[in-house]
């Protein structure tokens, strides 16, 4: 029996480490990262509709056209055995586009689950993993909800505990970057091979955290640094106001530092509001994912 609606709560994540070691025939890249879900969530509604695909948002600086990955994902799923089914879909918006936190992808993964349930489709964990892939290298991850190394293109994912303690605070200045002029970009140093030791060093330092020292990279870091300035500065204050962990999230623009309680986190967001940039204190979420009403 079909439901009247289906509502996803949708988070954003962190990349607590990236490494970009070398670029594929296909044009994407062969990447290492640590996937770290996060309280920071856009809510997505979807009810069924005649034969049709329409989305809507309540960001204006986001195109709610066939160009948005949730259509495409409700497109995608629908060709698998939507028999001729269509969806209406509302997006509440809080994830910021362009900073790479991934909102598109997460938001495309809760359309595939939500019409999958909505229409008790019964497609099953491999082809929609499948499915998500054709959408955006991201959108596996979403799909597997829990903390992750990702490879391959990052949709090769073992799952990890990660955080499950301290404060994050996420700045976002006034830019968005281009996930794909990120990649492509001919300053990008490739690391021809996995971070090895670096890795396993982080995930060490998140079992152990607050008490174990924690160090990160971010492939990616350098490059957006260079062109933004500003993404740079960010970066120096976090470190300078004394976070455990700091660094870029995926292509950026949000950064990112990892605090043991609200109140430095606290302070240091104020700063930065203060300073013009886009801040919110969140914390380590255990699921991507979550289905939050069927009607």
């Amino acid at each position: 029996m079909t439901a009247e609606s289906i509502t996803v709560r949708c988070s954003a994540k962190i990349n607590l480490y990236l490494d970009v070691i070398r670029r594929r025939d296909d044009g994407y890249h062969d990447i290492e990262t640590v996937f770290q879900p996060v309280t920071l969530f856009d809510i997505i509604r979807i009810e069924p509709a005649a034969g049709s695909i329409t989305l809507t948002g309540d960001d204006p600086g986001i195109s709610w056209d066939s160009s948005n990955l949730c259509w495409k994902a409700a497109d995608l799923i629908l060709g698998e055995d939507g028999e001729g089914r269509g969806v209406s879909i509302s997006v509440r918006k809080s994830i910021p586009a362009g900073a790479g936190l991934g909102g598109g992808s997460s938001d495309a993964a809760g359309v595939l689950t939500g019409v999958n349930e909505l229409f008790g489709l019964g497609i099953d964990g491999p082809r929609m993993m499948k499915t998500a892939l054709e959408i955006g290298s991201d959108v596996p991850f979403f799909l597997f909800g829990s903390p992750a190394i990702g490879r391959g293109r990052g949709e090769l994912l073992e799952k990890i505990n990660g955080l499950d303690a301290g404060t994050i605070l996420i700045v976002k200045p006034d830019i968005n970057i281009s996930t794909r002029w990120a990649f492509q970009n001919p300053n990008l140093i490739l690391t021809r091979s996995g971070g090895g030791h670096r890795l396993n060093r982080l995930l060490g330092g998140l079992r152990g955290f607050p008490d174990i020292a924690l160090e990160t990279s971010n492939s990616l870091q350098e490059v957006v640094v260079g062109e933004y300035p500003e993404v740079g500065r960010i970066l120096v204050l976090l470190e300078r106001e004394g976070a455990r962990l700091s660094s870029l999230s995926g292509s950026g623009s949000a950064c990112f530092a990892l605090y043991e309680d609200d109140t430095t986190a606290l302070r240091v967001r104020d700063l930065m509001l203060g300073e013009g940039h886009s801040a919110w204190i969140v914390y380590p979420a255990g699921r991507a994912l979550e289905l939050l009403e069927r009607e």
